[in-house]
């Protein structure tokens, strides 16, 4: 799965000043990108319908190139998880991995080195000042694609990042349309638990193709 979503929602470093509600804080955001990305480890979590129901994604990451991807959903028997450690990649399932064949790997290593890259610039973020989600108090920074507004503004889809004010880095990055009352595409959720630990599984066998 691609999560190029995934280096945008990033956060306001907690030293910096806040800005007005209104104004471009695009700087901010890059500088937070750089933040959240120079950390040992953080975490992302998010859920997606599906036809046989919703299908949960967490994934960890230790730059500059370990994740574990873990997938649940109604249609699979438990967790299905994918890992990359370096230049190996495994997948399996209650604990179990197999080592992937050369070409699946390299696949995932562009895609978790093109989430885990660090921007030189961004474009279009505007502050939204403190605004609350989910109960807390966050600073927020919105960024909006008008492709479609001028034909019908109901559709109007923006990003929204919610940033811990006390940490400076993200709590929620949600796409969705702007109209009132309007369901949210996909709510991101990040967070920064301290056991994060991602490590070649030992002697698994290397996945044979079917």
């Amino acid at each position: 799965m691609r999560l190029q979503i995934l280096v945008a929602a990033v956060a306001l470093a907690a030293a910096s000043p806040v800005s007005a509600a209104g104004t471009d804080c695009s700087a901010d955001v890059l500088t937070a990108i750089r933040k959240q990305l120079s950390l040992k480890a953080f975490r992302v979590e998010f859920s997606q319908p599906t036809a046989e129901g919703e299908a949960h994604m967490r994934i960890d990451y230790m730059p500059p190139l370990r994740m574990l991807q873990t997938v649940t959903s109604p249609a699979m028997p438990g967790e299905q998880q994918t890992m990359l450690v370096e230049n190996r990649a495994f997948a399996g399932s209650g604990g179990s991995f197999e080592e992937l064949q050369p070409q699946f790997t390299q696949s995932i290593i562009a895609e978790v080195a093109e989430a885990l890259a660090r921007p030189s610039k961004l474009e279009g973020y505007e502050c939204l000042g403190t605004v609350k989600y989910e109960n807390q108090d966050l600073l927020g920074y919105r960024f909006e694609d008008r492709t479609h507004a001028l034909k019908d503004p109901s559709k109007v889809i923006a990003r929204t990042i919610y940033v811990d004010p006390a940490t400076g880095l993200p709590a929620y990055n949600v796409i969705g349309p702007l109209a009132d009352g309007a369901k949210p595409l996909r709510e991101v959720k990040y967070s920064y638990p301290t056991d994060i630990e991602i490590v070649a599984p030992a002697n698994a066998p290397v996945q044979k193709l079917r």
